[in-house]
């Protein structure tokens, strides 16, 4: 499973949280700024790692090796070739190939049948006797597996010795003809060579770097996931890292990781990140399963705006004889603080600027603008035209407003994102299986045009492969 796989579940979803809580957080035309310039809570990027275990079940490996090495591996069928021996031999292959890891090494079992004949002639006058017989041997190759940091795969096979199943010997009458050291010879000579094979055929199928590669230069394009919403996930990875690869008895565990910066931006395609050149593989001291992701979504101004004058143009607010009425609003940001500037009609014509402290408390999953005035320009202008409005009536009616609990909301996305990744299958290629630990919005920060809300994701995952054909 792509590492995107995960992403795309959690940004989805996260989109459609961020666009209802943050209402009230846009600019379509800058209004009058306040005389002061209030100080910025900046958002300082953080990397989010993503560690990608890939387990390959040893009996894939079997199957691949089984139908590329059967049947017979040896045949000499001549007394007088390559030398005088008076012996003919036959070597095939016996049985399943077995495959065993331990660390990052494979060993391979190779149960083989050698059949062979000799003659014998017991004087010059005398007919040749021939004499034939079957007797099994199993050999041993070990593989040691790894990745170096230009991207070289590489395994190194050798042989590891093998063991008579019964005696290789043949008995023509009398005689016993003892056929080991040259059978010993042979194998040595055949492992020498199927070792060799297999490195070439291995070793020569993989460009891992130039796959790589690729891959890396796609991870860097902005990626739409959600056309309906125009929501786009850009990352800007950073580096690669690989752990000591290890085996166990049922499977060979490689980890990837991945560091990368991770974005959200709504209702644009942005720009790719500046071009970041593959970098050397960086071995790892040692891999898990767990992935850790902070994702900054950006939200314009305009798009908030949008959803805050379906929310509040046309509604009324009334002040005993008084009633005031929202003919339009805007909201925007400036240093730490969300500003909303309302166009009122009815007692009071004109325009008034609020400012709160946007505000999302992650324990009871709800939005709010906390301490929500009015600015000094405003506050000056009522004190001679409207002091009625000072009374704070109308700054606890939009506060109210403006102040939502998405705990069931986010209670679904968790359970959704919960049972993605408790097993998600692709193409019976690979399933996907893990579990989400935590998923919150961490932080809301106010930037030029937009505000960032920074969502912490962290769980495990593992990629559980199901066919060979990878």
């Amino acid at each position: 499973m792509r590492p995107v796989l995960i992403i795309y579940l959690l940004n989805r979803s996260i989109f459609v949280l961020v666009l209802l809580i943050v209402w009230t957080s846009c600019k379509t035309v800058k209004p009058e700024m306040p005389t002061y310039e209030p100080s910025r809570k900046v958002y300082t990027r953080a990397i989010s790692t993503i560690s990608i275990p890939l387990e390959i079940p040893l009996k894939l490996i079997e199957n691949k090796i089984n139908a590329q090495f059967k049947g017979v591996i040896y045949d000499d069928d001549s007394y007088t070739r390559p030398t005088v021996d008076d012996v003919k031999i036959r070597v095939y292959q016996n049985n399943h190939i077995g495959v065993t890891a331990v660390g990052n090494e494979l060993k391979f079992t190779i149960p083989l049948k050698i059949w062979a004949q000799g003659r014998f002639d017991p004087c010059s006058f005398c007919p040749e006797v021939e004499k034939q017989t079957i007797f099994d041997v199993e050999v041993y190759l070990r593989s040691k597996v790894e990745i170096l940091k230009n991207y070289q795969f590489r395994m190194s096979t050798a042989s590891d010795g093998f063991e008579w199943k019964s005696q290789p010997r043949i008995a023509i009458g009398p005689i016993n003809i003892p056929i080991g050291r040259l059978l010993e010879s042979v194998i040595d000579e055949q492992l020498q060579s199927v070792s060799k094979e297999i490195d070439k055929n291995v070793n020569g199928a993989f460009d891992l770097r130039d796959q790589v590669e690729a891959l890396w230069k796609v991870a860097q394009e902005p990626l739409l996931l959600d056309d309906s919403t125009q929501t786009w996930l850009r990352a800007e990875p950073k580096a690669l890292l690989l752990a000591p690869i290890t085996g166990d008895a049922n499977s060979l565990n490689i980890i990837l990781g991945l560091e990368t910066y991770l974005e959200t931006f709504t209702g644009r395609k942005p720009e790719p990140p500046a071009s970041n050149p593959l970098p050397d593989l960086r071995l790892a001291g040692r891999g898990g399963q767990d992935f850790s992701i902070q994702i900054r979504s950006e939200l314009g101004f305009d798009a908030a705006t949008s959803i805050a004058k379906k929310q509040l143009v046309g509604q009324e607010f009334h002040f005993k004889k008084k009633t005031i009425k929202v003919e339009d609003i805007q909201v925007y940001g400036k240093g730490d603080l969300a500003y909303v500037r309302l166009v009122l009609s009815g007692s009071l014509k004109g325009e008034l600027f609020l400012s709160g402290i946007p505000t999302y408390n992650s324990e009871t999953n709800e939005f709010s603008i906390a301490q929500l005035d009015y600015d000094i320009h405003s506050r000056s202008v009522l004190v001679k035209a409207a002091s009625w409005l000072l009374n704070g009536t109308l700054q606890k009616q939009l506060q109210q407003q403006m102040h939502f609990s998405f705990d069931q909301e986010v209670s679904s996305i968790r359970d959704d994102l919960t049972k993605r990744l408790k097993s998600t299958s692709y193409k019976n290629v690979f399933t996907v299986k893990g579990s989400l630990k935590a998923f919150k919005v961490r932080d809301i920060f106010v930037a030029d045009d937009h505000f960032d809300i920074v969502l912490d994701a962290n769980g495990n995952a593992k990629i559980l492969l199901e066919s060979a054909d990878f």
